[in-house]
């Protein structure tokens, strides 16, 4: 186990806000998965605040190899084919709709992207479909052969670290990880020039409230729905829109406005109800830079079309 007293995005001094012993039942039930009951004796589910960049984040994490252990149970490809077929069709639309944008926005005719953490492939599939040259990478070794079995070019991390990309899609990840400045600096230094990253994570503004708010004795709080934005061990750090400004500021990227127009040229499946309501906000809330769903650029003086606006 790894404990962080410092922000993981900032480095700067953090303050703890919450904390429940990991004997709890209701949180020994919730880490039981984990296998790290032993490791966890006498520790807090503690959860700090960085006055700085507004991230809340939890003091003790997984170790890399505690880490990689977690995220890869095995699994056939059967597993992987039956979580495909569960996924509902506004899923897709939505990684369609985002890939259509990232083709405009692209200047090559062929972007080389990375989806960092890509579980089964569902993003980088997509992309691969619009005539991406597509690499991934996944802690999960089953989760990595599936995917290469269906055409995306698999790496490590380090093997990932000597090429260059256009786009790099770090989505639902970097709320995982232990060291989350140093990972996104590494990706970073991946881009191409003008390059662009895309940093989403969840977003519960109302858990550290509700965190602060509890009292002692009250252990109402510690259940698997409410704590899910900061589950334990597991997401590990809760980013504000501007903790991830903070974070890709630390590593020299500018926030990219995202076209609006491009968006809303790319809505799908406007026939339903539910994606018509989505299609029309989506896109303001994309260009307006709201939640914690964020494009940033490298910057590239040589070219001013791809200057951040």
């Amino acid at each position: 186990m790894i404990q962080r007293l410092n922000c993981p995005a900032c480095l700067k001094p953090a303050t703890a806000i919450f904390a429940r012993a990991y004997s709890l039942p209701p949180l020994r039930d919730m880490i039981a998965a984990s296998g790290l009951g032993p490791k966890l004796g006498g520790l807090d589910y503690e959860v700090r605040a960085c006055n700085a960049c507004e991230l809340h984040f939890q003091t003790w994490v997984m170790s890399d190899d505690e880490l990689e252990s977690w995220y890869s149970p095995p699994r056939d490809d059967e597993s992987f084919m039956s979580e495909i077929g569960s996924q509902k069709l506004h899923w897709f639309a939505h990684q369609t709709e985002e890939i259509l944008v990232l083709r405009q926005v692209c200047p090559t005719p062929t972007p080389r992207v990375l989806d960092f953490g890509c579980n089964w492939g569902k993003w980088a599939s997509m992309a691969l479909a619009h005539g991406c040259d597509v690499y991934g990478v996944d802690v999960n070794r089953d989760a990595s052969r599936f995917c290469a079995s269906r055409g995306i070019k698999m790496v490590t991390f380090e093997e990932a670290r000597s090429l260059r990309f256009d786009f790099i899609n770090v989505d639902q990840v970097v709320e995982h990880l232990s060291a989350p400045l140093e990972v996104t600096r590494a990706l970073g230094a991946c881009l191409k020039p003008g390059g662009l990253m895309k940093l989403s994570t969840p977003h519960n503004p109302a858990l550290p409230a509700r965190l602060r708010a509890s009292r002692p004795d009250d252990q109402s709080v510690l259940n698997a729905k409410t704590l899910d934005a900061l589950f334990p061990l597991m997401h590990v750090n809760l980013f504000t829109p501007d903790a991830l400004r903070v974070l890709a500021a630390g590593v020299g990227l500018d926030e990219f406005q995202q076209p609006l127009l491009t968006w809303l040229g790319a809505g799908q499946m406007w026939n339903l109800p539910r994606q018509f309501n989505r299609n029309v906000t989506v896109p303001f809330k994309r260009w307006r830079g709201r939640g914690t769903y964020l494009w940033f650029q490298k910057g590239d003086t040589t070219n001013p079309s791809l200057r951040p606006q």
